[in-house]
């Protein structure tokens, strides 16, 4: 959907100008600032949208489907990323999970998002939650937003995360607690606290593997990425139910390094 937004937005725009101004050393002019005109048509019917959204629950489909969509957009046409993935099949279609994957970009949950089917959101720090336009969208999806100047703050937001997870909402955690090294991508940290949605929530772990994102910001705007993601079978609640967090955290931090050995 997204991605038709901007293809007919940047056709119509290149199409009638080209029509209306015969001055063909402009064709060039209007297939670059078409491209702009295309992503700022996308924006704006974003922000549209937001007049609905304010008001509806963050688990609306037709808001995770946008969301994929929007993901799905940025990736190809924006970033350059083409995500490839392996395990697709152990994304559960419904039921409740949390997801845990390894943090090397701020880019890093656009093709996450691509990947689910199903109601997915973040767990942004604050500052991200202050940006124009992305902060706004990322509190319509039920992010959870992690203040760290204020644990009342974080432990208001987890309440309602909590009830979210319960619902069906996958949330998408760095359990490093933010980007502690660009340049190896393993999981180098390990944050025991980062575990309570899945233990409060009782929801199942879902871990992913990471790779290639560190390499986006070399490659682009003249070279496409190939992101891979691997997707490791499911860790059932009644296995870790009992788990101090520090022991579930240790599981989880093996099974994502152990896909880069």
């Amino acid at each position: 959907m997204i991605s038709a937004i901007f293809v007919i937005s940047y056709l119509a725009y290149v199409l009638l100008l080209s029509f209306f101004v015969h001055i063909p050393f402009l064709i060039p002019v209007w297939i670059i600032t078409g491209y702009i005109v295309g992503v700022l048509m996308v924006i704006l019917f974003i922000v549209i949208n937001f007049i609905w959204m304010r008001k509806a629950s963050p688990m609306n489909k037709f808001m995770n489907y946008m969301a994929e969509s929007i993901a799905y957009f940025v990736d190809r046409f924006v970033l350059r990323i083409k995500l490839e993935v392996e395990g697709r099949e152990n994304i559960p279609k419904d039921g409740l999970i949390t997801t845990y994957v390894n943090h090397k970009s701020l880019l890093d949950p656009v093709p996450l998002r691509e990947l689910f089917r199903r109601a997915t959101t973040f767990t942004p720090k604050s500052e991200v939650m202050g940006w124009p336009v992305i902060g706004q969208y990322l509190k319509y999806l039920g992010a959870l937003s992690i203040d760290r100047s204020s644990d009342r703050n974080t432990a208001r937001g987890l309440v309602e995360a909590i009830k979210h997870a319960k619902s069906g909402m996958n949330y998408i955690i760095f359990p490093e607690g933010g980007i502690k090294s660009r340049e190896d991508e393993r999981m180098v940290q390990m944050r025991p606290g980062a575990y309570k949605i899945p233990m409060k929530a009782k929801t199942d772990i879902l871990v992913v593997s990471m790779k290639n994102m560190t390499q986006v910001r070399f490659r682009w705007p003249w070279k496409a990425t190939v992101i891979k993601a691997k997707v490791h079978p499911v860790i059932p609640y009644e296995t870790f139910k009992d788990m101090p967090t520090s022991e579930l955290a240790q599981i989880v931090f093996d099974k994502v390094n152990g896909d880069f050995e």
